[in-house]
């Protein structure tokens, strides 16, 4: 008897252990799903500062107010609820104009043998700072690995003609992230890291010497000019950015959402060494959009949690009664 009973105590007290992490899982899942939609407020202290910094130092108005209402739109669509954009749709034909995309900015005449962008009008817009979160997505979706190394190893090299150092290692440090999580031999997984240590290096020691745009790639300088407790907030803004990938990843999702959140942060970290752009703060369209992108992907982690677990109750009480 006494075996017996030993036994039922082992036995509920798993029962009782996998019972509560369940409920602990779900009600995490839950409290996160409500601050889902307050996903896109992480944007605006980097908005704020970035428009209010610009117009201190008199930069045009139609630049600051252009970065201020891109921002502000975003966060007001983030409010509403979308059906998921990201799982539905076929990645190949993403990556397809994605490519093309980053192909049309060699036929831009550049600047300084330097080909970012792609010039609509009065936008210039950087096309790897807003397609490259949607290329990691794409890539984290494929089930084909080969296909998936190709897509990474193009754009990388892309980036290395363009040049663009930043892009180079901060998307090459995502993609081999993700294509260490697929199903490939450690010799490949040997291959990708050293490709992508040779990308980064190489990226590097060619960097481009273009002059930095004080609005641009010297936002904070000119934050650290207003005052020094102003300069400190900007940066703790700009470090908020990534932290929601880190902190609403969900379990299923967890290996793409740090993908995005390493990604966007080399691209911040890369301007301590480099003249690039300082993204949401400096003045530019393209790396907001891309923010947004990464921002919705992340948000359709938990879209419908309440409405499944009130429809999973339901049923439950319906056959119990």
């Amino acid at each position: 008897m006494g075996r017996w009973n030993t036994s039922l105590v082992e036995i509920n007290t798993k029962t009782f252990s996998k019972f509560g992490l369940k409920y602990y899982q779900d009600f995490m899942t839950e409290q996160k799903s409500k601050f889902t939609q307050f996903l896109f407020l992480s944007i605006l202290p980097a908005l704020l500062f970035g428009t209010y910094t610009m117009a201190y130092f008199d930069i045009p108005r139609s630049l600051w107010m252009m970065n201020l209402g891109f921002g502000l739109t975003g966060i007001a669509l983030g409010f509403f609820r979308f059906r998921p954009v990201f799982k539905k749709v076929n990645p190949y034909p993403i990556i397809l104009v994605s490519m093309l995309l980053l192909l049309l900015t060699f036929l831009d005449e550049g600047y300084r043998d330097v080909h970012r962008w792609v010039s609509i009008g009065k936008f210039n817009l950087n096309i790897g700072l807003m397609v490259s979160p949607l290329i990691l997505i794409q890539i984290h979706k494929m089930e084909n690995q080969i296909m998936g190394i190709l897509v990474s190893l193009l754009t990388i090299i892309i980036f290395l003609f363009q040049p663009d150092a930043s892009l180079v290692t901060a998307f090459s440090v995502a993609a081999a992230m993700l294509l260490f999580k697929k199903n490939i031999s450690n010799t490949t997984k040997g291959l990708i890291l050293i490709s992508t240590i040779g990308a980064s290096v190489l990226a590097w020691f060619r960097l481009e010497s273009l002059p930095a745009v004080s609005y641009v790639e010297g936002i904070l300088s000119l934050a650290w000019e207003i005052g020094g407790f102003f300069g400190l907030c900007s940066v703790l803004s700009l470090m908020l950015l990534p932290l929601p990938f880190f902190i609403f990843a969900s379990k299923e999702n967890k290996t793409m959402a740090y993908s995005l959140g390493l990604y966007f942060s080399l691209i911040l970290l890369a301007t301590v060494f480099g003249n690039f752009p300082v993204m949401v703060m400096g003045y530019g369209i393209s790396p907001i959009i891309g923010y947004f992108i990464g921002l919705i992907w992340l948000g359709e982690g938990f879209p419908r949690f309440k409405e499944e677990n009130t429809y999973k109750s339901k049923s439950q009480n319906h056959i119990i009664l």
